[in-house]
Parts: structure tokens; sequence; C-alpha cells
């Protein structure tokens, strides 16, 4: 359902994350292709909005029937383009199909009107409508459960939805898009498009959109809710995050440590939702960093990125092997002592080890920026109002981790200033719950039915009751 093909725009070279080998080239769309785009979407709108919920679930539902069965080949390409092990791209993939059956399920229930009490006679209802064409852009470190949390809601709702895709990880987009037209999705229901960050950009600024949903950076979310604003157009923005994981003297270190190892280094950290400080009672402070520097991951064999259990795949590209390194040096120039990993691998590709870094002082970039990578600062604090006062002080408000007795934690837990608080585990965004940030993090939900109703508009319908009209009251 690529419903232009460029003939004039240039292209992006794509790449092995383990060798630097070139995989082939992604065709970015022209200029000229912004306005043929949300003109399809907009045209496409009118005919989907009509379809039955019933129906608009019944197709959402074959899609994902679709991806699943395709998940094994997807599994391999799409590790060769990110660098995640096939384990985890398998893994990643499953959660897109569960997200997408979620919504074509859940939304029979979430999409209905609902009555409000009579009023000075009046009876009054609430009705959901589609709310109109979405552009939908998708960021290449989790480009399926992130491109499934915006394409199944955006389509049971009613919505087409122009993708805007990552030129990092095309295959993924390129399946999904395969995936809705052999569903018998019709056609500019769903547009799969690479483009520029200019080209981006009038996308937009087009009018058509009724929603524009986007997971990021924070700088480029800023741009983008910029960009939207010209026309008034609702934005969903997933953006960044530096997820505090407060240890309590109290907690079970081996259960902590474990759950947390999965946490910062799957994917190699490169999760806005991964924790990225390590805020630790210093009465386990020392017990704690042993137990991290001999659980944390090697770095896969190059040449079998299957995922063995332990291991860790390469960063996507050599930017981010500079930016990580670059935090690293930061903290450890301002004093912070190094305890595992720190420098970029000589093998060929985008390695970096596993890195832990103690006595990080407050003033160092690694506690103040998004990490991003296979980098775990940890801080000691005493005292659970310093670790409050420690995990609020960034501007990110996305999500964090606490490890400690439930019984003495639930202060602790509620004074987080974060979007989502896990105790006692790290797990991840489910279908069935929203997921939004605060401050720096974004606004806006994906997933749950809040994720659902931010591509629905709101109607109120009211008239008289039938026997106040009758007597001309």
């Amino acid at each position: 359902m690529v419903a232009v093909q460029s003939d004039v725009a240039g292209a992006v070279a794509l790449t092995d994350p383990r060798t630097g080998e070139h995989l082939g080239r992604v065709q970015l769309i022209p200029p000229s292709a912004v306005e043929r785009l949300a003109r399809t979407a907009h045209e496409a709108f009118s005919a989907w909005a009509r379809v039955p919920l019933s129906e608009r679930c019944s197709l959402v539902l074959e899609m994902a029937r679709i991806l699943e069965h395709g998940i094994g080949d997807l599994a391999v390409s799409f590790s060769q383009e990110h660098g995640k092990t096939v384990a985890e791209a398998e893994a990643e993939l499953r959660r897109a199909v569960e997200m997408l059956r979620w919504s074509a399920e859940a939304a029979q229930d979430v999409v209905r009107s609902s009555e409000l009490p009579d009023r000075a006679g009046t009876e009054r209802v609430v009705a959901i409508e589609p709310g109109g064409p979405v552009l939908a852009i998708v960021p290449w470190n989790f480009p399926a459960v992130v491109l499934a949390r915006k394409l199944g809601p955006a389509l049971v709702m009613g919505c087409p939805v122009v993708v805007k895709a990552p030129d990092e990880t095309p295959a993924v987009a390129a399946a999904f898009d395969r995936a809705a037209t052999a569903a018998g999705l019709p056609h500019g229901t769903v547009q799969v498009v690479h483009a520029s960050p200019a080209v981006s950009d009038a996308l937009v600024r087009r009018p058509e959109f009724a929603t524009v949903t986007f997971t990021g950076s924070t700088r480029v979310g800023r741009l983008v809710a910029a960009a939207a604003a010209a026309n008034l157009t609702p934005c969903v923005l997933e953006l960044g995050g530096h997820a505090p994981a407060v240890i309590t003297a109290g907690a079970d270190l081996d259960l902590a440590v474990a759950a947390l190892v999965a946490a910062k280094f799957g994917s190699t950290g490169q999760s806005c939702g991964a924790p990225s400080r390590f805020l630790v009672d210093r009465r386990v402070h020392d017990a704690f960093v042993k137990k991290l520097v001999e659980q944390a991951p090697l770095c896969d064999d190059q040449q079998d990125p299957s995922g063995a259990p332990g291991t860790m795949g390469p960063l996507n590209n050599a930017r981010r092997v500079e930016a990580v390194h670059g935090l690293v040096l930061d903290a450890v120039r301002r004093g912070a002592r190094l305890r595992l990993g720190g420098a970029p691998s000589d093998r060929s590709g985008h390695y970096y080890p596993a890195t832990v870094i103690t006595d990080v002082p407050v003033d160092a970039r690694i506690l103040l920026e998004e990490p991003f990578g296979p980098i775990a600062p940890v801080v000691a604090y005493d005292g659970e109002d310093s670790a409050i006062a420690l995990a609020n002080s960034t501007d990110y408000a996305l999500s964090a981790y606490v490890f400690g007795d439930p019984g003495r934690t639930d202060h602790l837990c509620r004074s987080l200033n974060a979007g989502s608080v896990s105790l006692n585990c790290t797990a991840g965004a489910a279908p069935d719950a929203p997921l939004g940030g605060r401050g720096a993090s974004g606004y806006g939900y994906e997933g749950g039915s809040q994720g659902l109703l931010a591509f629905g508009r709101l109607k109120i319908l009211q008239w008289p009751r039938a026997e106040e009209a009758a007597t001309g009251q």
C-alpha cells in the first residue's frame, strides 16, 4: 500500500550494525508527494469511517494473523537491520501482534455511545466518532511495537494512517504494509513512506491530518508539536526518558539485579523506558554493584545474532557509539569510577560493551541526558527524601522503577514523577494500559482505552424527553 513511489527524492544507505556491510538503500519520497499522500488519506477517510466497527476490527485481526505467521522470517531481517538479537526481534514482533489484536478486541467495548443523566428534561448521549486521517511517525529503536500501538487503535477507530517509517529499520514497516494489503484493507487506508526531515515537517503541517502521533526524541518532538500547532492539530507525543531505578536497603538484590540487567541492556539500552539512573541506598550499594558487574551481558558474536542468553547486540549506528562513549568520558573526567566496560569494541560494527560506572557526580551529563545505550550509572543515596529528589531531578518523566519491601515503599512510589512506576519488576508497556509521559517525556497516551480514544472525537447528542416534547414543555 505504498501510495507514492519516489521519482526525484534521494535515498538513505542501509548498513548491518554488526559488520558495517551495505544492505541496500531506502528510497525517500520527494516533496511533491506530500500533498498526494495527505489527499489520499483524506479521501480514504470518508469510506473507511463508514465501514462498521466490527468489520474494521476483523480486518485488523486478519492483519495481525498475517504478521504473526511471518514472524520467524521477519525477525531475521529485523535483527540484521537493527542490531537486536533475533530473540529480541521475535519478542518485539509478538508484542506488536498482541497490540493489534487487543485493539481490535477491545474496541467493541470502548467505542460505544454512553448516556448522561437527564438534565432539565433533556436526554443526552456521548457519541464517539472517527477523528480523521492520522500521521504516525515511528522510531527505529522499537519500530514494530510502536507502529502497532499507533496503527491498530487508529484503524479500528476508523482513521486512515500515513506512516512515516524509520529509515534504519524499513523491513518492519514494509511487513505491516504488506499485511494490511493482504488482509484486505481498502486502498489509501494505510500508506507507508520514508521521508527526509524537511518532507516530514511538511507532512505534519498538512491540514488533512486530524492527529499526529510521534515517538522519538524530545528535541524533535518539540518541532513536531510546533509544526502541528499551525493547524491546531492534536498530537500524541511519546518522547525521551531517563528512568530512575531506586534500590532501597530492603530490596531483594538478586531479584533487582536480574530484572534491571534485562531491562537496561535489552536492545542494547536503546529504549526510552529503560532504567538509566541507578539510585542505590548506600547500605547496599557495594553489594548491588558487585552483582550488577557480574551479571552484565557480553556482546553477541557478530556472525551469530540469534541471541544466546546473556548476550547483547551492537548499537544501531556509529552516532550512537560516539554519543554513548562521550557520556562515559564526561563522567570519568568529572570523577566517576569505571567498574565495567567503558570503551568501544575494536571489532567491526557498532559494538559498545555493557558499562557500569559509580561515584557519578550529580553534574555529569549521564545523569542529565538520556543515554540511549548500555551504560548503568550508579549513585549512592542516604534516606528516602534524597532518593526522591535525585529521581525527580530531570525534566524527563516517563518511567521509574523501585525495588524494596512493598510494605515500606508506597510513599516512595507515589512520590516519583513518572507516567509509569514499577515495583519489584520491570514490566514493559501492556496493550491494555495507557503509556504516557510528563514534562520532557511528552503528552497523550498510547495503549489502553485512552490510546484508542486518542483517535476519536466526542459528540454530545441531546433532545427533549418524549413526554416533555409531547406536552410542549
